[in-house]
């Protein structure tokens, strides 16, 4: 049940203040090795997400700068199958709740 224990880290105190949400729209499935492969190396990517709907994969990007987000979002569509994003930058974080076991 639990998959990882974490400390949770302020993103702006450690130079990753800028958040993004990105949706990202393939013409191959993003879920095969090549893509599994492709999203972790790109250091901006925070967590990938696989989704039905409108866009093949949701991705959470944090950087320091838009000018860092611009590169990551180069990287992005530099992975084969890519064919476009959607991109939703976030300007203040009202909370994030953790995963309640209870």
């Amino acid at each position: 049940m639990i998959r990882r224990t974490t400390v949770d880290v302020d993103p702006a105190a450690v130079g990753r203040g800028v958040s993004a949400f990105v949706m990202v729209s393939a013409n191959v499935w993003v879920g095969d090795a090549s893509t599994r492969d492709a999203l972790p190396a790109i250091s901006g990517i925070q967590e990938a997400h696989i989704v039905a709907g409108a866009a093949s994969l949701l991705v959470r990007i944090r950087t320091a700068t838009t000018e860092d987000l611009q590169a990551t979002l180069r990287e992005i569509f530099a992975v084969d199958g890519v064919t476009g994003t959607q991109t939703v930058v976030v300007l203040e974080t009202c909370f994030e709740r953790p995963v309640d076991v209870g």
